[in-house]
């Protein structure tokens, strides 16, 4: 069980059930006890008086006599009177139980009062002697039904109705207290996802706030970091941001320099010039590269969408990526490419694709070549494009770190190996933007494959 509110709900639907069936068994049993002893008391006081009376009138009035008194009183007794004479016959003739045959047998002497009980039922027994010098055994048979009926006494149907209307009182108490447990923390998680989706705005809110105890404090120290850390992030992106306009100014006035230069260039100079270019150039691309990933994490700008036919878009990046990749002896193929449509910006998804197979190239050997696929799963709800290289593939423990920007596996690779190292930083914020997901693995056999997972658009896949 990994839910934390059923845990809570149930150890408290537990412990209250047994604590409320324990008290209420408890004060039943002793008051069942202090019940009992309570009647005994009566018994025996009163029990002597009554036989004494029913004693006099068969002594005086024989059975006729006694019947009609019995009939007339039969109201008023807390159970069934038998008069019994010294042979052991019942006075009336009648019929008696073998709990009342030996209640009879067991009055005492000496004309104590015997009580026998037997269940909820109990025998009253006393030995009388009438003014005539006569000894009778007076038996009274007390009934479960003359008082109140103790609890474990009552019939099943009326126990379990006991039974379950405390538990639901029980689980009620316990449902409203983990509630009032468990809200808060449902809300922390909730809040969580969406800061670790890219919500830096989210925040946990004074709901949870008022409630003035530690998770109240938890909230607010929770938002207090997520302001700290959407400060920074901000700060981090308009550092970005800046950086990158002020450098396009001198880049600007370094190439037209870098023109003017070449016009009197002689041959001596010239190689360096072109080694001035290929790094102005590359130094353009990291900063075109900056801005679009700035742009893409603050969300200032809206993207323009439209349906977009992944499948075409896959084989036209597929194709120009070939061109460049045969002047380095390498090779880029489209093995499956299931028609499939997408609802999103062209140009970025156009970017995302070509920033992995670009990658994929630079890092697949001489003679081998980039596989690209393009496939619709969980019944074509989501298209997914794989590529994959045949190069060494990457640490596992990298696996989770290469779309980070800037990020490079081995610290001794310089940027001959690669590109700017935003390559697939960009390919991640592009699909993320789309609802969708970027995962690398390693490919046994083979090298690195990158998946983007991109939700498919309704109604628009095709046979």
């Amino acid at each position: 069980m990994r839910s934390l509110f059923l845990k809570i709900f149930l150890w408290f639907w537990v412990a209250m059930a047994l604590v409320s069936i324990t008290l209420i068994l408890s004060e039943l049993f002793s008051d069942s006890r202090a019940s009992q002893e309570r009647d005994d008391a009566v018994d025996r006081t009163m029990t002597p008086l009554i036989a004494d009376n029913l004693v006099e009138i068969y002594d005086t009035q024989g059975k006729a006599g006694l019947a009609a008194f019995i009939s007339r009183t039969e109201s008023s007794f807390p159970g069934t009177p038998y008069l019994f004479d010294s042979r052991g016959g019942e006075a009336l003739g009648r019929n008696v139980s073998p709990e009342t045959q030996q209640a009879y047998a067991l009055a005492p002497s000496n004309g104590q009062t015997e009580i026998i009980h037997r269940g909820n039922t109990r025998w009253v027994a006393q030995i009388m002697t009438a003014n005539s010098g006569h000894k009778y055994v007076f038996v009274l048979q007390v009934n479960p039904h003359y008082g109140p009926t103790p609890f474990i006494h009552a019939p099943s149907q009326v126990q379990v109705l006991r039974v379950l209307a405390i538990l639901l009182i029980v689980g009620l108490i316990s449902l409203v207290i983990t509630r009032h447990i468990t809200s808060p923390i449902l809300r922390l998680r909730l809040v969580a996802n969406q800061l670790a989706q890219g919500n830096l705005a989210a925040r946990v809110g004074s709901d949870s706030m008022q409630r003035k105890d530690e998770l109240a404090e938890l909230s607010k120290d929770f938002d207090h970091m997520a302001a700290q850390i959407q400060t920074l992030m901000a700060s981090q992106q308009r550092l970005l941001s800046d950086i990158s306009h002020e450098l396009r100014s001198p880049l600007a006035r370094l190439s037209v320099a870098l023109g003017l230069a070449r016009r009197s260039a002689s041959l001596e100079t010239a190689s360096a010039l072109n080694r001035i270019e290929r790094e102005t150039q590359r130094l353009n691309e990291l900063i075109a590269g900056l801005l679009q990933l700035a742009r893409m994490e603050s969300g200032s700008e809206k993207i323009p969408r439209e349906i977009v036919n992944l499948d075409l878009l896959l084989k036209d990046v597929a194709a120009d990526a070939n061109f460049e990749a045969r002047s380095r002896n390498r090779g880029v193929r489209v093995a499956v490419n299931t028609p499939c449509q997408v609802q999103g910006n062209p140009e970025l998804l156009r970017s995302a694709i070509e920033n992995v197979v670009r990658n994929a190239i630079n890092y697949t050997p001489e003679n081998t070549e980039v596989v690209a696929t393009l496939t619709c799963e969980d019944n074509a709800s989501s298209a997914v494009v794989r590529v994959c290289d045949q190069g060494p593939g990457v640490p596992e423990s990298a696996l989770a770190n290469i779309f980070q920007p800037f990020y490079r596996v081995e610290a001794a690779r310089d940027r001959s190996t690669g590109g700017t190292g935003l390559g697939l930083s960009i390919t991640d914020r592009a699909i993320r933007g789309h609802g969708g997901s970027v995962q690398a693995q390693n490919v046994p056999g083979s090298g690195l494959q990158i998946e983007l997972h991109l939700p498919v658009a309704h109604s628009a896949t095709q046979p």
